[in-house]
Protein backbone atom coordinates (compact mmCIF):
# COMPACT_ATOMS: atom_id res chain seq x y z
CA UNK A 1 0.00 0.00 0.00
CA UNK A 2 1.26 3.30 -0.99
CA UNK A 3 0.02 6.61 1.16
CA UNK A 4 0.41 10.11 1.19
CA UNK A 5 1.75 10.59 4.95
CA UNK A 6 -0.67 13.30 5.45
CA UNK A 7 -3.43 10.72 5.65
CA UNK A 8 -2.49 9.73 8.69
CA UNK A 9 -2.10 12.83 10.67
CA UNK A 10 -5.25 14.85 9.97
CA UNK A 11 -5.99 16.92 12.74
CA UNK A 12 -9.09 15.40 14.34
CA UNK A 13 -8.59 11.36 13.27
CA UNK A 14 -5.36 11.33 15.00
CA UNK A 15 -6.66 11.50 18.19
CA UNK A 16 -9.22 8.37 17.24
CA UNK A 17 -6.95 5.04 18.22
CA UNK A 18 -8.32 1.26 17.63
CA UNK A 19 -7.42 -0.22 20.88
CA UNK A 20 -5.30 -3.11 20.64
CA UNK A 21 -4.83 -3.74 23.95
CA UNK A 22 -1.29 -2.92 24.82
CA UNK A 23 -0.64 -1.10 21.21
CA UNK A 24 -3.01 0.62 19.40
CA UNK A 25 -3.30 1.73 15.41
CA UNK A 26 -4.94 5.57 14.38
CA UNK A 27 -7.85 5.57 12.52
CA UNK A 28 -6.80 7.58 9.65
CA UNK A 29 -4.34 5.08 9.22
CA UNK A 30 -6.81 2.14 8.23
CA UNK A 31 -8.99 4.92 7.19
CA UNK A 32 -6.49 5.76 4.63
CA UNK A 33 -5.38 2.09 3.36
CA UNK A 34 -9.11 1.47 2.55
CA UNK A 35 -9.97 4.88 0.65
CA UNK A 36 -6.81 4.62 -1.23
CA UNK A 37 -8.06 0.67 -2.35
CA UNK A 38 -11.64 1.96 -3.54
CA UNK A 39 -10.30 5.03 -5.38
CA UNK A 40 -7.58 3.19 -7.31
CA UNK A 41 -10.84 0.55 -8.05
CA UNK A 42 -12.84 3.62 -8.99
CA UNK A 43 -10.26 4.86 -11.61
CA UNK A 44 -10.51 1.34 -13.28
CA UNK A 45 -14.35 1.54 -14.16
CA UNK A 46 -14.87 -2.19 -14.08
CA UNK A 47 -16.61 -4.13 -12.67
CA UNK A 48 -14.90 -7.34 -12.54
CA UNK A 49 -13.38 -9.26 -9.56
CA UNK A 50 -10.03 -9.78 -11.63
CA UNK A 51 -9.49 -6.41 -11.99
CA UNK A 52 -10.27 -5.81 -8.16
CA UNK A 53 -7.85 -8.49 -7.36
CA UNK A 54 -5.19 -6.87 -9.35
CA UNK A 55 -5.85 -3.41 -7.35
CA UNK A 56 -5.55 -5.66 -3.81
CA UNK A 57 -2.29 -7.48 -5.03
CA UNK A 58 -0.50 -4.00 -6.01
CA UNK A 59 -1.34 -2.46 -3.30
CA UNK A 60 -0.76 -5.57 -1.18
CA UNK A 61 -3.38 -5.32 0.59
CA UNK A 62 -3.70 -8.30 2.56
CA UNK A 63 -0.59 -6.67 5.09
CA UNK A 64 -3.37 -5.15 6.53
CA UNK A 65 -3.68 -7.92 8.73
CA UNK A 66 -0.23 -7.67 10.31
CA UNK A 67 -1.66 -4.76 11.74
CA UNK A 68 -3.22 -6.97 14.59
CA UNK A 69 -1.54 -10.25 15.23
CA UNK A 70 -3.04 -11.33 18.46
CA UNK A 71 -6.18 -12.82 18.94
CA UNK A 72 -7.78 -10.92 21.24
CA UNK A 73 -6.83 -7.61 18.80
CA UNK A 74 -8.41 -9.07 16.17
CA UNK A 75 -12.42 -8.35 16.75
CA UNK A 76 -12.26 -4.40 17.30
CA UNK A 77 -9.34 -4.48 14.33
CA UNK A 78 -11.88 -6.49 11.84
CA UNK A 79 -14.85 -4.54 13.16
CA UNK A 80 -13.42 -1.56 12.23
CA UNK A 81 -12.19 -2.47 8.52
CA UNK A 82 -15.72 -3.67 8.20
CA UNK A 83 -17.23 -0.78 8.69
CA UNK A 84 -14.71 1.74 7.13
CA UNK A 85 -15.15 -0.49 3.50
CA UNK A 86 -18.80 -0.31 4.21
CA UNK A 87 -18.56 3.98 5.01
CA UNK A 88 -17.98 3.55 1.26
CA UNK A 89 -21.46 1.89 0.11
CA UNK A 90 -23.87 5.08 -0.14
CA UNK A 91 -26.70 5.17 -1.92
CA UNK A 92 -25.60 7.84 -4.14
CA UNK A 93 -22.19 6.43 -4.85
CA UNK A 94 -21.13 5.00 -8.46
CA UNK A 95 -21.85 1.69 -9.30
CA UNK A 96 -18.05 1.12 -9.44
CA UNK A 97 -17.81 1.98 -5.43
CA UNK A 98 -20.45 -0.40 -4.44
CA UNK A 99 -19.34 -3.10 -6.31
CA UNK A 100 -16.27 -2.31 -4.95
CA UNK A 101 -17.25 -2.63 -1.35
CA UNK A 102 -18.33 -6.40 -1.95
CA UNK A 103 -15.18 -7.15 -3.32
CA UNK A 104 -13.04 -5.58 -0.40
CA UNK A 105 -15.41 -7.16 2.48
CA UNK A 106 -14.65 -10.40 0.11
CA UNK A 107 -11.58 -10.16 0.47
CA UNK A 108 -10.85 -8.88 4.03
CA UNK A 109 -13.12 -11.82 5.27
CA UNK A 110 -11.40 -14.93 3.57
CA UNK A 111 -7.87 -13.26 4.06
CA UNK A 112 -8.19 -13.34 7.75
CA UNK A 113 -5.22 -15.50 9.41
CA UNK A 114 -5.99 -19.24 9.27
CA UNK A 115 -5.17 -19.49 13.06
CA UNK A 116 -7.69 -17.44 14.28
CA UNK A 117 -11.64 -17.60 13.80
CA UNK A 118 -12.89 -15.72 10.93
CA UNK A 119 -14.42 -12.39 12.38
CA UNK A 120 -17.74 -11.86 10.67
CA UNK A 121 -18.89 -8.97 9.01
CA UNK A 122 -21.77 -6.66 11.11
CA UNK A 123 -24.23 -4.92 8.35
CA UNK A 124 -26.89 -2.89 9.83
CA UNK A 125 -30.34 -3.23 8.09
CA UNK A 126 -30.10 -0.14 6.17
CA UNK A 127 -27.07 -1.19 4.67
CA UNK A 128 -28.07 -4.70 4.04
CA UNK A 129 -31.07 -3.95 2.34
CA UNK A 130 -28.73 -1.46 -0.16
CA UNK A 131 -26.45 -4.75 -0.79
CA UNK A 132 -29.45 -7.33 -1.33
CA UNK A 133 -30.81 -4.88 -3.82
CA UNK A 134 -27.27 -4.55 -5.54
CA UNK A 135 -27.01 -8.01 -5.94
CA UNK A 136 -30.46 -8.46 -7.60
CA UNK A 137 -29.36 -5.76 -10.00
CA UNK A 138 -25.99 -7.55 -11.01
CA UNK A 139 -28.12 -10.88 -11.44
CA UNK A 140 -30.07 -8.89 -13.78
CA UNK A 141 -27.72 -6.91 -15.77
CA UNK A 142 -25.41 -10.16 -15.86
CA UNK A 143 -22.43 -8.97 -13.49
CA UNK A 144 -21.45 -12.89 -12.52
CA UNK A 145 -18.63 -11.84 -10.28
CA UNK A 146 -20.46 -9.96 -7.96
CA UNK A 147 -23.04 -12.34 -7.61
CA UNK A 148 -20.73 -15.08 -7.09
CA UNK A 149 -18.89 -13.83 -4.36
CA UNK A 150 -22.18 -12.20 -2.23
CA UNK A 151 -23.24 -15.82 -2.89
CA UNK A 152 -19.49 -17.59 -0.71
CA UNK A 153 -20.13 -15.12 1.80
CA UNK A 154 -23.60 -16.02 2.23
CA UNK A 155 -22.65 -19.81 2.63
CA UNK A 156 -19.42 -19.36 4.81
CA UNK A 157 -21.83 -17.39 7.15
CA UNK A 158 -19.75 -14.23 6.90
CA UNK A 159 -22.54 -11.60 7.43
CA UNK A 160 -23.91 -10.62 11.04
CA UNK A 161 -26.92 -8.83 10.57
CA UNK A 162 -27.17 -6.13 13.66
CA UNK A 163 -29.72 -3.24 14.63
CA UNK A 164 -27.00 -0.10 13.70
CA UNK A 165 -22.81 0.08 14.15
CA UNK A 166 -21.25 2.14 17.03
CA UNK A 167 -18.89 4.46 14.91
CA UNK A 168 -17.33 4.74 18.35
CA UNK A 169 -16.63 0.83 19.33
CA UNK A 170 -13.16 -0.55 20.24
CA UNK A 171 -12.36 3.46 19.74
CA UNK A 172 -10.52 5.08 22.24
CA UNK A 173 -9.36 8.59 22.37
CA UNK A 174 -6.06 10.26 23.29
CA UNK A 175 -5.33 13.33 24.48
CA UNK A 176 -1.82 14.33 22.21
CA UNK A 177 1.07 13.11 20.81
CA UNK A 178 4.44 13.15 22.43
CA UNK A 179 7.25 14.71 20.70
CA UNK A 180 5.81 13.78 17.10
CA UNK A 181 6.98 10.29 17.31
CA UNK A 182 3.62 9.26 15.26
CA UNK A 183 4.19 11.21 12.79
CA UNK A 184 7.79 10.24 12.69
CA UNK A 185 6.28 6.78 12.64
CA UNK A 186 3.87 7.06 10.11
CA UNK A 187 6.83 9.19 7.29
CA UNK A 188 8.36 5.87 7.97
CA UNK A 189 5.71 3.73 7.66
CA UNK A 190 4.24 5.74 3.93
CA UNK A 191 8.46 4.73 3.01
CA UNK A 192 8.19 0.84 3.43
CA UNK A 193 4.81 0.90 1.85
CA UNK A 194 6.13 2.15 -1.17
CA UNK A 195 9.15 -0.47 -0.67
CA UNK A 196 7.05 -2.95 -0.52
CA UNK A 197 5.12 -2.23 -3.31
CA UNK A 198 8.23 -1.99 -5.39
CA UNK A 199 9.60 -5.06 -4.01
CA UNK A 200 6.57 -6.75 -4.84
CA UNK A 201 6.78 -6.00 -8.91
CA UNK A 202 10.39 -8.11 -8.92
CA UNK A 203 10.90 -11.20 -10.17
CA UNK A 204 8.91 -14.34 -9.04
CA UNK A 205 11.52 -17.15 -7.56
CA UNK A 206 14.28 -14.51 -7.54
CA UNK A 207 15.31 -15.43 -3.39
CA UNK A 208 16.94 -12.24 -2.56
CA UNK A 209 13.84 -10.31 -3.48
CA UNK A 210 11.86 -13.00 -1.16
CA UNK A 211 13.92 -12.21 1.85
CA UNK A 212 13.63 -8.57 1.09
CA UNK A 213 9.93 -8.85 0.85
CA UNK A 214 9.89 -10.73 4.38
CA UNK A 215 12.16 -8.03 6.13
CA UNK A 216 10.04 -5.05 4.73
CA UNK A 217 6.73 -7.38 6.30
CA UNK A 218 8.14 -7.42 9.21
CA UNK A 219 9.10 -3.83 9.62
CA UNK A 220 5.36 -2.69 7.79
CA UNK A 221 4.43 -4.37 10.98
CA UNK A 222 6.11 -2.94 13.28
CA UNK A 223 5.73 0.32 12.33
CA UNK A 224 2.18 0.03 11.85
CA UNK A 225 1.44 -1.08 14.98
CA UNK A 226 3.78 2.07 16.89
CA UNK A 227 1.97 4.74 15.02
CA UNK A 228 0.44 4.94 18.32
CA UNK A 229 2.64 5.39 21.69
CA UNK A 230 2.05 2.14 23.57
CA UNK A 231 2.23 4.24 27.21
CA UNK A 232 -0.50 6.57 25.77
CA UNK A 233 -2.69 3.71 24.80
CA UNK A 234 -2.53 2.26 27.86
CA UNK A 235 -3.42 5.72 30.25
CA UNK A 236 -6.32 5.53 27.48
CA UNK A 237 -7.56 1.97 28.04
CA UNK A 238 -7.38 2.65 32.17
CA UNK A 239 -9.24 5.45 31.75
CA UNK A 240 -11.95 3.99 29.70
CA UNK A 241 -12.73 1.15 31.53
CA UNK A 242 -12.40 3.41 34.84
CA UNK A 243 -15.40 5.87 33.38
CA UNK A 244 -17.28 2.98 31.58
CA UNK A 245 -17.41 0.24 34.11
CA UNK A 246 -15.70 1.77 37.22
CA UNK A 247 -12.93 -0.69 37.37
CA UNK A 248 -9.70 1.00 38.65
CA UNK A 249 -6.66 -1.04 37.02
CA UNK A 250 -3.77 -1.29 38.39
CA UNK A 251 -0.42 -0.73 36.71
CA UNK A 252 0.54 -4.43 37.04
CA UNK A 253 -3.10 -5.66 35.56
CA UNK A 254 -2.79 -7.32 32.37
CA UNK A 255 -5.05 -4.36 30.14
CA UNK A 256 -8.27 -6.27 28.63
CA UNK A 257 -7.74 -7.26 24.87
CA UNK A 258 -3.77 -7.59 25.20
Amino acid sequence: MSLNPDEFLESDDTKSVVNLGRTGVYLSAIEGDVRTLMRTFQRLQAYDIASFFDVWKTLNFSLIHFVATEKNSRQNFMRTTYRLILSHFQSDAILEIRIGVIYALYLMYFTQPVNFPNIAIRVPMDIWIMLTKLYEYCRETEIHDVVYVFDKMMEDGAFELVAWLDDNEGILRLDGDEDGVSAKVASRLAQIEHEVMSSAQAGIGDLGASKRQILLTEAYRANKRRLVNTRLVEQATREFYATEFGTELRPDDDLPGA
